[in-house]
């Protein structure tokens, strides 16, 4: 392997290592504005990064404040070249495992069971028209030796390509008294991958009468044209014997 192929990988791993430092760094500074992820883009002008928030307002802040302050801390901490910083808002934040995974752990923060957290979130998935969740907790949850619990409502591919295309997955974790918890939300979504095959309905057609349909129109009717047989040779000299002493009469007579 030549020492370009080395650089160019290199500089490739390094650029994932450092947009996953971006990724935690933005999930921990955007907690209560309920962060759903992120896009970096290089261009020759800068850095466009994409964020996608349940609240913008709490991070573009006041009079713009707030994003400012975010794209000092982006370029200072990771060395962004001109970040520039668009917000975007999640239109279904339900469907938004990190959302939810989020929602969870600050929701068992505040003095709720886990059990009860878990169902509500799944609740609000299947209501928002996901195809299934499966919503999976596990530590010292009630004892101090640590298990799990798992709570799935329809149906959650597990693998194949199905699984890859339409299952959105997330984790979080939650420093407890007891202990650490750990939250794992799996989404299903319904119409990320369209259908093969559509079945449309039979139209059924009540059969009508032919003459009704058209009245005027007359169809043709063919001629039978019946062409009579010649007479005998026999006839027709009798019939021109008998003709004409007649007409040597009438000029006689004249």
């Amino acid at each position: 392997m030549s020492t370009t192929t080395i650089t160019t990988t290199k500089k490739v791993m390094n650029k994932f290592a450092r947009n996953a430092d971006v990724d935690e760094f933005l999930e921990k500074a955007l907690v209560e504005a309920g962060y759903g992820g992120v896009d970096i883009a290089s261009s020759p002008v800068g850095t466009r990064i994409t964020l996608y928030v349940q609240r913008p307002g709490l991070v573009i802040g006041r009079r713009g404040m707030g994003i400012r302050d975010l794209t000092e801390k982006l370029e200072k901490k990771f060395g962004l070249p001109n970040p520039q910083i668009s917000v975007v808002e999640e239109e279904v934040p339900e469907l938004n495992p990190r959302i939810m995974c989020a929602r969870i752990s600050q929701t068992v923060i505040r003095g709720t069971a886990f059990r009860r957290a878990a169902l509500w979130a799944m609740t609000s998935i299947m209501n928002a028209g996901a195809l299934g969740v499966e919503i999976t907790i596990a530590g010292k949850l009630r004892s101090e030796r640590a298990h799990f619990e798992r709570y799935v409502q329809g149906v959650v591919p597990k693998s194949g390509e199905t699984a890859d295309r339409i299952v959105r997955r997330a984790t979080t974790d939650v420093l407890m008294k007891m202990g650490l918890y750990g939250v794992r939300v799996c989404i299903a979504i319904k119409n990320s991958v369209a259908p093969e095959i559509e079945m449309k309905e039979a139209v059924s057609v009540e059969p009508h009468d032919a003459a009704a349909e058209a009245p005027h129109e007359k169809t043709a009717q063919p001629v039978a044209q019946t062409k009579e047989p010649d007479a005998p040779r026999s006839s027709r000299r009798s019939s021109m014997s008998k003709k004409e002493p007649k007409i040597e009469d009438e000029k006689t007579k004249n």
